[in-house]
């Protein structure tokens, strides 16, 4: 499948079975005070989708348009969170994590973006070598969250955005401690096996079984972004890029 037949993730609110089914307003408000107790989002923000313990809401946050997410209380619901908040401690100073606009009790809020911002939908006028420096780009991050000790567990196009031009990362609730002493492109982020115990499976970047990946919605496959990020690497003098050339050649675990 090519990047330009793909029909990418869902973007925006889901499309429930019974669509059409008139709700009442007993229902609709009964709904809204379950989601408010539930996971703690503002009364007043919009449903976006929600997932076993978290929810994402459309609202606003000192007066910019943002997109919340809020976590369930249970042990689910508090580990995501946790991942989130552990992500943004680690790797909230670099350019390609997406900014948090502010924390909240159980959730966070970051900019509101057009749905075409998201890469799998703006790759659809991308030219093929940039399609492939965006996978390159997307392994190097993995690198980075490598060499640090952690694993992302969902770094797909569907959870990149261009925010001011720029690609940054989302959806860091899969985030966690890596197993050592596995090298990287045989790690959780590239084949989805971790001997570690995770609350959900990790979904790797480049799987070619999942119509999601970098694989089928860029048509970048892992030796595509593997050739172009080890060239770029190679052709640089930094220490932290010959350090990452160890670890993506196997030589750094």
């Amino acid at each position: 499948m090519t990047a330009e037949q793909h029909t990418g993730a869902p973007v925006g609110r889901d499309v429930h079975a019974g669509a059409g089914v008139r709700r009442t307003v007993a229902s609709r408000l009964t709904g809204r005070v379950k989601l408010v107790y539930l996971y703690g989002c503002p009364p007043r923000a919009t449903y976006v989708k929600n997932t076993a313990y978290a929810v994402t809401v459309f609202s606003h946050t000192r007066g910019q348009e943002t997109v919340g997410k809020y976590f369930s209380r249970g042990d689910l619901g508090r580990r995501g969170f946790a991942a989130e908040r552990l992500s943004s401690e680690l790797f909230g100073d670099r350019p390609w994590r997406m900014p948090v606009t502010r924390w909240h009790r159980r959730g966070f809020s970051v900019p509101r973006l057009p749905d075409a911002a998201r890469l799998d939908l703006a790759c659809r006028s991308m030219t093929s070598a940039e399609r492939g420096r965006m996978g390159a780009w997307a392994l190097d991050v993995l690198l980075e969250i490598y060499l640090a000790g952690y694993l992302h567990g969902d770094l797909q196009p569907h959870n990149v955005w261009f925010l001011d031009g720029r690609p940054v990362v989302t959806d860091f609730e899969t985030f966690g401690r890596r197993t050592p002493g596995i090298p990287f492109l045989a790690s959780g982020d590239i084949t989805g096996d971790d001997p570690a115990p995770r609350d959900r499976p990790l979904d790797p970047a480049f799987d070619p079984d999942d119509d999601w990946s970098f694989h089928h919605v860029l048509g970048v496959t892992l030796d595509d972004a593997v050739q172009l990020l080890r060239r770029d690497l190679a052709a640089s003098s930094s220490a932290a890029d010959r350090r990452k050339l160890d670890a993506l050649e196997g030589r750094l675990t």
